[in-house]
């Protein structure tokens, strides 16, 4: 409206009214200043209408009554002047397509001379200018209201999926435990190694369902830490039971004991320090996997090393990627949907920490995380 306002201002028109046209083609009064329309129904003067699509140029009132070149679309056209009031009708393009019609009133004492005409025909552009990006905002818009629509469809179907797989994966994993441990009565060794693949099968795929729902929860902003404050040491000692070593790897916690306390939540931490051993033992068949901690600045930094096979450098791009794994061929040794990294990373960085890689080939690899020294705010949206 302000636009609209200063070109009448501008030009000295009695009044002015601006037409858009919609996704379909169809023409409505999106504004008006000093004047209002008969009517708003350009249905029947749709010749007019298409001959100004092809003129790109503004055509007044005295250039329909005169002009043989406007002869076949003179009736339209004037009648369309009437019903809006118009003694000068300006076409806006936006590339080849007709968005929009100004439409301006008498000028005060004065006709719509050449140099007024090239005053228009710069306006023109404006307007062309803002309502593209008026379109752009609405696409935009709508864009973004289907997006959180899909997110909130996504969520949910997450959170049903986890319901309704984690009861009787529990049941399946708790079960297989009890009848491996004689509740039903005894069992031989073959059947102890069946149900523990039962067992391990299961705890995998628990584990997967719950990935899923923790990587849709962070990429929501819906992901809530307790922050406290918390031991490393104790931290690393629970992460690592019943961590899977081959024989010829062995675990080496190198942590002092004047290591400062760090804050953080602790399930979650336990989480990236169990993600970041798993996968070191993965890829170390035979050799070491150490685990250090020093001091640096307001926080502390936290080393996984393994020995392993180590890391290429184009995989290390994309490690912290979502379902992406350092090895992703068909025959990988790592098991799992390759979320665990991501996940780690995400809820890392959420207290404002850090979780990188450095790594050779042939050499192993070396993750580092950093934590806070002191208590932090994590924001986060209602759930």
């Amino acid at each position: 409206m302000s636009m609209l306002e200063h070109t009448v201002r501008t030009i000295g028109a009695d009044g002015a009214s601006l037409l858009v046209a919609d996704g379909d083609g169809k023409f409505s009064v999106k504004a008006t200043c000093g004047t209002k329309p008969f009517s708003c129904d350009v249905s029947d003067v749709l010749s007019f209408i298409n001959w100004m699509t092809t003129r790109r140029a503004l055509a007044t009132r005295r250039f329909l009554l005169s002009s043989k070149k406007c002869k076949d679309v003179k009736i339209e056209g004037l009648r369309y002047c009437v019903q809006f009031n118009a003694e000068a009708c300006v076409p806006i393009h936006v590339g080849d397509q007709l968005v929009a019609i100004l439409n301006l009133g008498a000028r005060n004492g004065g006709t719509y001379d050449r140099e007024t005409r090239t005053l228009l025909n710069v306006l023109s552009l404006q307007y062309a200018t803002s309502i593209h990006n008026a379109d752009l905002t609405q696409q935009v818009d709508r864009q973004n209201a289907t997006i959180k629509q899909t997110q909130t469809f996504k969520d949910q179907l997450l959170a049903n999926l986890s319901h309704e797989l984690r009861t009787p994966l529990n049941s399946i994993i708790g079960l297989s435990e009890m009848m491996a441990e004689g509740a039903d009565g005894a069992v031989n060794a073959e059947q102890v190694t069946h149900l523990s693949m039962i067992r391990q099968s299961g705890q995998r795929l628990l584990d997967s369902v719950s990935a899923m729902l923790d990587l849709s929860k962070i990429e929501a902003n819906r992901l809530e830490l307790d922050v406290r404050r918390l031991n490393l040491s104790r931290l690393v000692t629970e992460a690592s039971t019943n961590l899977n070593l081959t024989k010829g790897t062995k675990l080496i916690v190198d942590l002092k004991d004047e290591l400062p306390g760090i804050y953080g939540d602790e399930k979650r931490l336990r989480q990236v320090i169990h993600q970041l051993l798993d996968n070191a033992a993965k890829f170390t068949r035979v050799g070491k996997i150490t685990v250090e901690a020093a001091k640096t600045g307001e926080m502390l930094k936290v080393c996984v090393r393994d020995t392993g096979r180590g890391i290429r450098k184009e995989a290390r791009k994309n490690v912290f990627e979502g379902f992406v794994q350092a090895d992703g061929t068909h025959t990988r040794d790592g098991e799992g949907l390759g979320l665990g990294l991501s996940i780690s990373r995400k809820i890392v960085e959420l207290p404002g920490g850090r979780l990188w890689i450095e790594s050779k080939m042939g050499r192993g690899s070396e993750f580092f995380f950093t934590v806070p020294l002191k208590p932090t705010t994590v924001k986060h949206n209602e759930i």
